[in-house]
């Protein structure tokens, strides 16, 4: 789309230094080929852009879902006597994200130079660079709470998809990089380069590690309070958030966290704490706010592999299934003699587990898990027999019953370790690590943010959760089920 601005300024360009576009001396045939092609190209963006707005602005109107309280936050701020409106600032705000515009600069000239943009946003002029990041900074909370709202309505959406997909929830933190001197690569780099000459001379010296483990905590700029953290396998001064998602990859609550830090030599280790204190009050307030989520699956990675987040994700919040992996570098398990590293009773002399059944849960009872001998078979009718030669037990086929509340950690809820369906259910987790990348993406924050205020950034993230829920909210309404891509939905529209 640039592009076909930057046609569209240099023919005007060309003329009004030539009016008479056939005095200029080039070769006719080329010419005519040049000038036909453009505007065709200018003819069919035209075309498209025209049948996005009117797209849009007959199936969204963010108005409805502006809290009171933004209304008189932002006439409060800016007044009576006020050039733009909020449902303005929003709509423009809206339409960088979904054409990912990657700056304000660009927007501004994008709705100066599009009459149906400026149309839709309702603006006779864009705003200037500092109204917007103004905008940006000062109301990023009344933001949230617009995009609180759009994930509310879209609640019976979600479930008309999928409703078993649409309960569940999946957790995990990211971190925008900050705009910083301690991100540059050449910063680190000196570093390493200096240490490796002070100790040419011990070969079992790591340049690398003592670099990291001797780095500043926080950056030094005074306008960026940013703290080192390990953020997707890697150390960096960024901005810390919590992403809570569906199963369909749709966005659910973006929350700012307080700065990461490293607080040992261990990152992994310092990882797993921050992850695991962020949980509770991001998924409470979530929870808090939309009381009609249905609490079926959670999805966590590793790094929630504690004791009382299977308590309060399964007691307090009232999941039914939790499916986080086991944490190598957590409390050991212990087992009786009798049992596997998944919870599974173990039979000594075939050297191999027992069989999940199922869960039972009797009149007055806590629910049970039913395992069976490892050799059991099945008669086709009714009854298991066992084809052990030396059996453990008079009966025909050994059954094992184990307290599913025992041990939450070893028994999340309904599916217990070990089985092909956990397995599966947290293949799912793969659905917000793809979430949060197309929010960055949408933002424009997935190299990092420009800006070094966390309010900005924090408002470009909500603005591009904001945008995946208008691609869906469109998609139902046209009848399409392309409400991943804005492109696709273009296309099938």
């Amino acid at each position: 789309m640039q592009v076909v601005f930057f046609l569209r300024f240099w023919y005007n360009f060309i003329a009004t230094k030539s009016p008479n576009l056939e005095e200029i001396p080039v070769s006719v045939s080329h010419q005519a080929s040049i000038f036909d092609n453009f505007i065709n190209l200018t003819n069919l963006a035209e075309t498209d852009m025209t049948r996005f707005f009117k797209l849009i602005s007959e199936h969204i109107d963010l108005s409805v879902f502006i809290p009171a309280e933004f209304y008189n936050a932002f006439y409060k701020h800016f007044g009576r006597k006020r050039k733009f409106a909020l449902l303005s600032l929003l709509n423009a705000l809206l339409v960088k994200t979904l054409f990912k515009i990657p700056t304000v600069t660009l927007l501004i000239a994008f709705i100066n130079a599009s009459p149906d943009c400026a149309k839709f946003c309702n603006l006779s002029v864009a705003p200037d660079a500092t109204k917007f990041s103004q905008f940006m900074t000062c109301f990023s909370k009344h933001v949230k709470s617009l995009f609180d709202n759009i994930v509310a309505y879209t609640m019976p959406l979600r479930r008309e998809i999928n409703a078993k997909l649409a309960s569940t929830l999946i957790f995990d933190t990211t971190g925008v990089i900050a705009n910083v001197h301690e991100n540059n690569p050449k910063f680190v780099n000196a570093k390493i380069k200096n240490a490796k000459k002070l100790n040419k001379k011990n070969p079992n010296f790591n340049a690398h590690a003592y670099v990291y483990s001797n780095m500043p905590k926080s950056a030094a700029a005074k306008d960026c309070k940013v703290n080192l953290g390990f953020f997707n396998g890697a150390f960096a001064y960024a901005h810390p958030f919590a992403f809570l998602t569906d199963g369909l990859g749709l966005p659910l609550d973006i929350a700012p966290l307080d700065k990461a830090y490293l607080a040992s030599d261990n990152p992994h280790s310092d990882k797993n704490l921050y992850d695991s204190a962020a949980l509770k009050p991001v998924v409470t307030d979530f929870l808090n706010r939309h009381p009609d989520f249905d609490r079926y699956t959670f999805i966590a990675d590793a790094a929630l592999d504690r004791a009382h987040i299977y308590d309060f994700l399964l007691d307090e919040c009232g999941f039914r299934r939790v499916a986080i992996p086991i944490n190598p570098g957590a409390t050991k398990f212990d087992n009786a003699f009798d049992f596997d590293k998944n919870g599974f009773p173990f039979c000594h002399s075939c050297n191999k587990p027992f069989k999940f059944v199922g869960s039972t849960k009797g009149k007055n009872r806590a629910p049970r898990f039913k395992f069976l001998c490892p050799l059991a078979f099945h008669d086709g009718k009714k009854h298991y027999y066992s084809a052990c030669l030396n059996p453990c037990s008079d009966s025909n086929c050994r059954a094992r019953y184990v307290n599913a509340i025992s041990n939450r950690r070893l028994y999340p809820g309904e599916v217990p370790r070990g089985t092909d369906h956990f397995k599966n259910i947290y293949k799912q987790r793969v659905v917000i690590e793809r979430t949060i990348n197309s929010v960055k993406c949408y933002s424009g924050l997935d190299n990092g943010s420009s800006s070094r205020n966390v309010n900005t950034v924090f408002s470009n993230l909500i603005f591009g959760g904001i945008a995946s829920l208008v691609i869906l909210i469109l998609a139902k309404k046209l009848s399409t089920p392309s409400f991943k891509s804005f492109n696709q939905l273009l296309k099938a529209a």
